[in-house]
């Protein structure tokens, strides 16, 4: 409220500033060929309140409540009928020239013509602008709606993929359950508590990867090869919540966890470009792990897409022995 106040009185101060500095340029223009004080003070009032009277009338009535609304027939008749009006007022006000009569109403008529023109172009301007704005507004809006809607998508997703892997635990009596279980709950208020935004610590966000593969060592018989590697990190990088995730659920649910090797990088240039790499040895069933991922990948595609709009670039690579990402975020 406060804010608002402080607006309108620099809006209010802007407008008497602006009718102030006319009339006095006016003032000193007329000083030139206009003897008496009386005849030039009177020229420059009843110039700036006709002038100001069609400026705001023709901007905050006729252009929005006739214009604005398609009653053009309306609108030009009532701005000529205004014109007009105001014309015949300055020529009563002013008197007539020393000039022809045809004279005298043109130069009374080319100030209302001025400003009636000037806040049109004004009115036409602003407007462009508001609907601009209320144009990224929406599409801001928008894309506020799909991510989020994406995000909903992923946390079941992954919660889901995690629950089977704890019940298989249990229902084996493994005695890592419990840790896992543990982790679970310390990944789910990662998810669920951190997430204030579109972007969190990366450092909190790698913490979150640790503790997932973690999880994942927990439940593997096999102990795979599995190394994490990051580099370059600093309290002041922010990453996309969670942007990580599909690609680490990929290599361990897709991946040969029995004799395989799962390398995982992360690497922060000096110049705040981050690069990661996931590498997964696979199985050969002859299916394309993008086909495997389901949900997954679409999802993580599109959520870059809107978060990085041409600041990312994803690659993905598959053959018969191994499946790479590779993913490149300008963090600046």
């Amino acid at each position: 409220m406060k804010q608002e106040t402080l607006s309108l009185r620099a809006i209010y101060s802007f407008h008497i500033l602006f009718w102030l500095c006319y009339g006095a340029i006016l003032y000193a223009s007329l000083t030139t060929w206009i003897s008496s004080p009386r005849q030039i003070w009177g020229a420059v009032i009843s110039d700036v309140l006709t002038s100001s009277a069609i400026s705001y009338i023709n901007f905050f009535w006729l252009l929005p409540n006739l214009y604005g609304k398609g009653k053009y027939t309306a609108y030009i008749t009532a701005s000529v009928s205004m014109i007009i009006c105001i014309v015949f007022l300055r020529v009563s006000l002013l008197g007539m020239t020393h000039r022809s009569v045809v004279y005298t109403f043109f130069i009374r008529s080319v100030p209302a013509i001025g400003f009636y023109l000037i806040t049109t172009v004004v009115w036409f301007f602003n407007n462009l602008i508001t609907a601009r704005r209320r144009e990224i507004e929406l599409r801001n809006s928008q894309l506020n709606s799909e991510l989020k809607f994406l995000k909903l998508q992923l946390s079941p997703h992954f919660l889901f993929n995690t629950l089977n892997n704890i019940y298989s635990m249990a229902y084996f009596s493994d005695t890592n359950t419990a840790p896992a279980i543990l982790k679970l709950s310390g990944m789910m208020r990662h998810m669920v508590y951190e997430d204030h935004g579109k972007f969190i610590s990366l450092s909190r966000e790698i913490g979150f990867m640790e503790n997932f593969i973690e999880l994942w060592r927990l439940k593997l018989d096999e102990k795979p090869n599995i190394v994490f590697r990051h580099t370059g990190v600093n309290e002041g990088h922010r990453i996309a919540h969670l942007i990580f995730l599909v690609f680490l659920e990929n290599a361990f649910k897709h991946g040969n966890t029995m004799n395989g090797s799962i390398l995982i990088s992360l690497d922060v240039s000096q110049d705040d470009i981050l690069f990661f790499q996931v590498r997964n040895d696979v199985i050969n069933d002859h299916k394309p792990i993008e086909e495997k991922s389901g949900v997954g990948l679409s999802n993580v595609k599109k959520r870059l897409d809107l978060i990085y709009p041409g600041k990312h670039q994803l690659t993905l690579q598959n053959d018969l022995k191994s499946f790479e990402v590779n993913l490149t975020i300008d963090l600046k």
